[in-house]
């Protein structure tokens, strides 16, 4: 190997290192705006604020932003559904289920937000509910089956009546 050959692919090295170096916080800042927007339910436990006066996307009834039976929905042509009740919600997913990114639900023992795809979800006539479909969301399954029989997220349109 020639000397000059060496010392040619250390300059080389060397500006990889300096071209990676200076454009790294700019791709470390862009990954992470591409994860924000493709994936806001990894990023936030929260939905979106329900606006006052919102309406039920499925009765057209408007949305009690207090109630533990309001959801939000994110679609994956990223629109936003509000839904006054979770028998609602689920009614609306028999004829638009395909398109459902992101569902929040509050849990009934707590009132909290959480991932409607992860709670646990019991029909009974002791949940009075705004359209009286009967059907509440819990976190924790012990929890749920207090009230119930649990069914997961995926067997949840059984419960419609």
């Amino acid at each position: 190997m020639k000397p000059y050959e060496k010392e040619s692919k250390v300059k080389i090295t060397g500006s990889i290192r300096k071209r990676v170096a200076t454009r790294l916080p700019g791709l470390v800042f862009l990954g992470f705006g591409v994860l924000i927007f493709a994936f806001p339910g990894f990023v936030s436990a929260q939905p979106p604020p329900i606006p006052q006066g919102t309406k039920c996307a499925e009765c057209g009834m408007s949305v009690d932003r207090n109630s533990n039976f309001s959801n939000v929905v994110a679609t994956t042509d990223n629109k936003t559904r509000f839904f006054c009740d979770i028998g609602d919600m689920l009614l609306h997913f028999k004829s638009d289920g395909g398109r459902v990114r992101t569902v929040y639900v509050r849990d009934y023992v707590t009132g909290q937000w959480m991932d409607g795809k992860k709670a646990f979800y019991v029909l009974s006539t002791k949940f009075k509910t705004p359209m009286s479909w009967g059907i509440a969301a819990f976190a924790e399954e012990s929890a749920a089956k207090k009230w119930g029989t649990p069914v997961a997220y995926d067997s949840a349109t059984s419960l419609l009546k």
